[in-house]
C-alpha cells in the first residue's frame, strides 16, 4: 500500500522532473483514493488480489 506521505513524496518528484502545479487541492479525495483498493464488506475483499488492486 501507498501511503499518503508516499504518495506525496511521488508527487514532488514528478514535479521536480516535469514541472507542474505544487500542492494537493483536496487531500481527503487523495486519502480516499489511496484506501479505494482495500475496500470491502464484512470479510469480502472487492479487489482481492494485487492485480485487482493495481487495476
Amino acid at each position: 500500500m501507498i501511503t499518503l506521505r508516499q504518495a506525496l513524496d511521488i508527487h514532488e518528484a514528478l514535479i521536480e522532473q516535469f514541472g507542474g502545479s505544487r500542492g494537493v487541492r483536496d487531500q481527503n479525495a487523495l486519502t480516499a483514493a489511496l484506501e479505494r483498493p482495500f475496500s470491502g464488506f464484512g470479510e469480502i475483499e472487492f479487489y482481492p488480489n494485487p492485480q485487482e488492486k493495481a487495476a
